[in-house]
């Protein structure tokens, strides 16, 4: 468990002034306790902040696990078509944290022949590094630059048109996805006339993939204009990795998992009374959307990574009886393998690789209860003893015991748009 003497003190706001060297902002002053320990875990200490989760090192591994996960479902650090042949060359991650996708956005680059990126990190709170030295980088060739800010307070101490790309990643507990307008005024300043502005961004409560048979011709972005012989081509290389694309027709319900019902439910509860979505990603589409004027070539890529291996998956989606005694699926249609015994179709078991991903999936869902202990204890009335209980079978259940093979799945999204040339914000 990490204490405060594992988290860099705060350095505060100071200069503002594009710099190609790796330096921080200068601080003017210093809060006498950035951070604070409750339960166990350090927190930032800003009592109006909505931020749940607490900031110590067994929080940013999670995150940095959730990330790497993401790079590998998405490809790289960004999914705009708009950088696959020449790379952004002034890069801003809004609510950085440890600036560990700043980091593998420039290893990424930089295997490709690109290392003069510049990167600025935005943060309220100085996470790692930079508060104990001004010349801290997350990467020892990185341009780097950290500015500590409160993004409640606009406009950000940042130039008008300065990024080729924003990255907002992770930031649905950090601010109300429910009225976001005074984020995207900044975002749209920020962003340089045919810049990208990238969302990506998890859902916090758990749904159940159900059995079904993803046609070739469905796999159409809803708001690109794909083919679909790329769409096919990258169901087929989602799928190898273990995961689903999501489309307007994939049967999703309520998880059978008891633990993650009772979860679904305290974590909706808490994160409305905070003004915060437990489903962030079915907002950042149509709020992208909404800025026609001023965005466009929307894209977006929704995908659903189960758990585990998922029973219908093994078995064959044929004859696969769910809880409810229905079979959603009367066959195969020619998927899958044949049973040599008896000539019956059957599934696939999963791959190294995709039980990797799975699992990674898996260990940041646990870890994200176990992140929000305060909330959820506090809306679902346990005691620090029935709590305690409760999480060590919860843990059991998922980790052990298979308890996700129903199809209880992470849903995960990425979303891209272009600002508009000749636009004034």
């Amino acid at each position: 468990m990490a204490s405060n003497e594992n988290l860099a003190p705060s350095s505060a706001e100071g200069s503002i002034t594009p710099s190609s060297n790796s330096n921080s902002t200068k601080p003017s002053s210093i809060p006498t306790k950035p951070f604070i320990n409750r339960h166990n875990r350090i927190y930032i200490h800003e009592p109006t902040l909505l931020y749940p989760l607490p900031v110590d090192l067994a929080e940013l591994h999670r995150q940095s696990l959730r990330t790497l996960m993401l790079f590998q479902l998405f490809g790289g650090p960004t999914t705009a078509p708009e950088f696959s042949n020449k790379p952004p060359s002034r890069v801003l991650e809004v609510g950085c944290g440890s600036a560990f996708w700043s980091m593998m956005c420039h290893r990424y680059f930089a295997q490709h022949g690109h290392s003069s990126i510049s990167f600025t990190g935005l943060d309220i709170v100085p996470l790692v590094g930079t508060g104990l030295d001004q010349n801290w980088k997350p990467d020892k060739d990185m341009r780097w630059r950290f500015v500590q800010h409160d993004m409640r307070r606009t406009p950000w101490p940042l130039a008008d048109n300065e990024f080729d790309l924003i990255m907002v990643k992770d930031m649905s507990l950090s601010n109300s996805m429910r009225d976001p307008q005074q984020f995207f005024e900044e975002y749209l300043r920020l962003l340089k006339p045919g810049g990208v502005l990238e969302f990506w961004e998890s859902d916090h409560t758990i749904r159940m993939l159900r059995p079904h048979i993803l046609k070739k011709s469905a796999v159409m972005k809803p708001d690109s204009d794909s083919d679909s012989d790329d769409s096919s081509e990258e169901e087929d290389s989602t799928e190898k990795l273990g995961a689903y694309i999501m489309t307007n027709n994939t049967p999703l319900s309520a998880p059978l998992n008891p633990f993650l019902v009772e979860y679904n439910g305290w974590a909706t509860k808490a994160l409305d009374a905070r003004g915060l979505s437990a489903v962030p990603c079915t907002l950042i589409g149509p709020h992208l959307l909404q800025e026609a004027d001023t965005l466009m070539d929307v894209r977006s890529k929704r995908l659903a990574v189960p758990l585990s291996e998922i029973r219908w998956e093994r078995e064959g989606v044929g004859g696969v009886v769910t809880k409810d005694g229905k079979s959603y699926i009367d066959s195969m249609k020619g998927k899958g393998r044949m049973d040599s015994r008896n000539d019956k179709p059957r599934g696939k078991s999963l791959t190294t690789s995709q039980a990797a991903l799975r699992r990674t999936a898996l260990e940041t869902v646990v870890g994200m209860i176990l992140c929000l202990e305060p909330i959820l204890r506090e809306v679902s009335g346990k005691s620090q003893d029935e709590w305690d209980g409760w999480t060590g079978k919860m843990m059991n259940d998922l980790l052990r015991e298979g308890g996700t093979s129903w199809g209880e799945c992470l849903e995960v999204g990425a979303w891209c748009a272009r600002k508009k040339l000749n636009t004034v914000v």
